[in-house]
């Protein structure tokens, strides 16, 4: 949740003295340089207004505005314009959305929900700038140590569903999916103007300072803040600091809120975008045509290797008999631990060193014992947050692949769907290989015209994998025997050939009704409920909404006076 509208809350807390290259500020009174106003929009009929400061500019261009030099070779006066212009069309936007809203002063008219929401997040994101501040202090990335060790399924929400008229054609219906707060809950309303709830922000992070190492960061974050507001006539006590920048992310937080509302309003207003089955048919043929263009009649020579990265995205695949084929296994990884990593490491070395007396059997004889060892995770799916938690289990890894497997043998007989539903299911509840989290598709092996395996992976998973394949027999949902590498232990479950779902791509095939519910109904990735109907809608409304925004930005503009004082920011740089 906190990630939808906290984007620019992270951005620097303080602006270095040389942003720009070749930067020199000569002024003294930095109050007054940082909050020198380079543009201002006004509503022409409402005289309602909003100033960009010369701090917000240089915290933009710092954030986006000089990638446009970096990236597209723009010059940095150009950048700087870009920059100046997406601010302009920032507050244009907020100002709309206050209105839209009937968003007042101190945020009247904002619901109770929306108030505690917004607390909510304020409270998160300094408890999460002062936890920035402690892991650096125990030489610890959140980003990587936490992040990685949550188990979270993101899953996919539709976008769109497909229905039929009075008359029987087929009609697309939007899912109104606008809701920030989708999933938030409370037990006490929240204010941030209440002077109560705002103290206990301040107070929540002074509870935090009986470890020594969070006093050591809430000093060091003290001391950046006030090295932030140097030069200007403010209070400099710990507390009036703080409360400033309560106050400072709240304003980010609650314009990045009205922001996302308001564009989530336009999305889901009545005509904005208006995508038929034919559009959505036709723009697969398209891709089908374009992939049978590169791969077959131009002859691409990256085919093999672009289906196994990104199958997902070739939207032919070559049906030659002396063609390479394709299909894809989803993988169950039960880890070895780091002191069975190191034995193994340790039998593998003694028995390639070729010592006599330590024969194949001997070698075989540990490694039995050694993979006799390997547990599994188990985990279960916590509601509250999403995550999918530790929790104890007596079941062997041996009980829990036959467990599957019986679970599998039930999921095909209410459909293909079912099984990636459930293959999914045990992928987080008992796996440990990272790269099937929230993956955009499955493991890819090739198969060459002597049946052979064109692939990365290592002999065993190729085995295992052309095992299921059966020369193009095997069932979805089919699962191998236990396959013993260098991590541990795999269970591999086929999840299908890479076909085309069409024929005929030399003439063509029809856009027709048969057409569009294949798409509907045929998943991208087996383990994930996103359909070509999915990929396909999305492309072709997101193209189409931003045609409309971006009209709709240049026929606001319209409605507001904007003045720049480019002399204020253009010279930045000499």
């Amino acid at each position: 949740m906190k990630g939808k509208i906290t984007g620019l809350v992270l951005c620097l807390m303080f602006l270095c003295m040389s942003v720009l290259t070749g930067c020199s500020l000569v002024e003294t009174n930095y109050d007054r340089y940082y909050n020198q106003v380079v543009a201002v929009v006004e509503n022409k009929e409402t005289k309602e207004r909003a100033e960009i400061t010369k701090r917000e500019f240089l915290q933009s261009y710092q954030s986006y505005g000089y990638n446009y030099v970096q990236y597209y070779n723009y010059s940095q006066q150009d950048a700087m314009k870009m920059t100046i212009e997406r601010l302009e069309n920032r507050k244009i936007v907020y100002l709309a959305a206050r209105k839209e809203f009937n968003v007042g002063e101190n945020e009247a008219g904002l619901s109770e929900k929306e108030k505690t929401y917004l607390f909510e997040q304020t409270l998160d994101t300094i408890k999460d700038n002062l936890n920035s501040y402690y892991n650096d202090l125990v030489k610890t990335d959140e980003s990587s140590s936490t992040d990685s060790d949550v188990i979270k399924f993101n899953g996919y929400t539709k976008n769109a569903e497909l229905g039929q008229d009075a008359d029987g054609y087929h009609v697309i219906k939007k899912n109104q999916t606008d809701d920030l707060m989708n999933g938030f809950t409370y037990q006490y309303a929240k204010d941030i103007y209440n002077e109560n709830n705002f103290n206990s922000i301040y107070e929540s992070l002074i509870d935090m300072l009986s470890n020594n190492n969070y006093k050591r960061a809430f000093d060091r974050y003290f001391r950046d803040l006030r090295l932030s507001e140097n030069g200007q006539n403010l209070s400099r006590d710990q507390k009036s600091v703080f409360e400033r920048e309560i106050k400072r992310i709240y304003n980010v937080l609650l314009e990045n809120y009205l922001i996302s509302k308001y564009t989530n309003l336009n999305k889901n207003v009545e005509g904005v975008s208006a995508v038929s089955a034919s559009q959505i048919v036709g723009l697969y043929a398209s891709k089908a045509r374009a992939s049978y263009t590169q791969y077959v009649i131009e002859k691409d020579s990256n085919y093999v290797s672009n289906v196994q990265s990104a199958p997902n995205d070739v939207y032919y695949f070559i049906n030659d008999s002396d063609t390479t084929k394709f299909f894809t296994v989803a993988n169950i990884l039960f880890k070895f631990d780091e002191n069975q990593e190191k034995e193994y490491k340790r039998i593998k070395a003694k028995y390639d060193a070729h010592d006599g007396g330590y024969s194949y059997t001997d070698y075989q004889a540990d490694l039995n014992e050694l993979y006799s060892k390997v547990a599994h995770v188990t985990r279960e799916y916590n509601s509250e947050t999403g995550n999918y938690d530790a929790v104890e289990s007596d079941l062997t890894v041996e009980e829990v692949c036959q467990q599957l497997s019986q679970a599998l043998e039930s999921a095909k007989l209410e459909g293909i769907n079912k099984v990636g539903d459930t293959i999914n299911e045990y992928i987080y509840m008992y796996n440990e290989d990272p790269g099937m989290f929230n993956a955009t598709n499955n493991y890819v092996i090739g198969v060459d015209k002597d049946g052979n395996a064109v692939s990365n992976f290592v002999e065993a998973f190729n085995e295992a994998g052309l095992a299921l394949y059966d020369g193009g027999r095997g069932e979805i949902g089919d699962v191998s025997a236990l396959v013993r590498t260098e991590y541990g232990l795999h269970l591999l479950i086929y999840t299908g050939a890479c076909t085309n779902l069409f024929d005929g791509i030399n003439s063509g095939f029809e856009l027709n009704d048969e057409a569009i519910e294949t798409l509907y109904s045929t998943r991208v990735n087996l383990l994930v409920d996103k359909t070509y109907f999915d990929v396909l809608y999305d492309e072709i409304y997101t193209d189409n909404f931003s045609v409309y925004e971006n009209a709709n930005m240049n026929f606001m503009r319209e409605q507001y006076n904007i003045v720049e004082y480019s002399g204020r920011y253009s010279n930045l740089s000499n």
